[in-house]
């Protein structure tokens, strides 16, 4: 599959737990600590099983389409930073959360598809 295509089919789909899961616990008041840690857990897997598909179709492109597919929610996470200045940590950590998750598993299922073409 050409590069380009892929790194735009990651953001594209990208926008969808971008919105729904990654802005969406930004923006929810969270009462306790647990459900706090359970929204970041939430946020990691998905990030995580939609990187390890994009590694998978992408094989050749490496941990590169995890950049794209968490690209929306950085920036998300950026622009509320900007209306809610007191909340700049806890977004920072779900952006870098959805970077660190899309990457690995990017990473994770370009290599498992190298290894299964071999």
């Amino acid at each position: 599959m050409k590069k380009s295509f892929t790194y735009i089919l990651a953001f594209l789909t990208g926008l969808l737990p971008g919105f729904f899961l990654v802005f969406n616990f930004m923006f929810s008041d969270v009462i306790s600590l647990y459900e706090r840690g359970f929204s970041f857990l939430v946020v990691v897997v998905a990030y995580l099983i939609l990187g390890v598909a994009f590694g998978l179709i992408g094989h050749d492109n490496g941990w590169k389409p995890g950049i794209w597919l968490s690209l929306p929610a950085i920036i998300f996470a950026l622009a509320y930073s900007v209306n809610e200045a007191g909340t700049i940590a806890t977004n920072l950590l779900y952006a870098a959360a959805a970077i660190g998750a899309a990457v690995t598993g990017a990473g994770l299922g370009a290599k498992f598809s190298r290894k299964r073409k071999q």
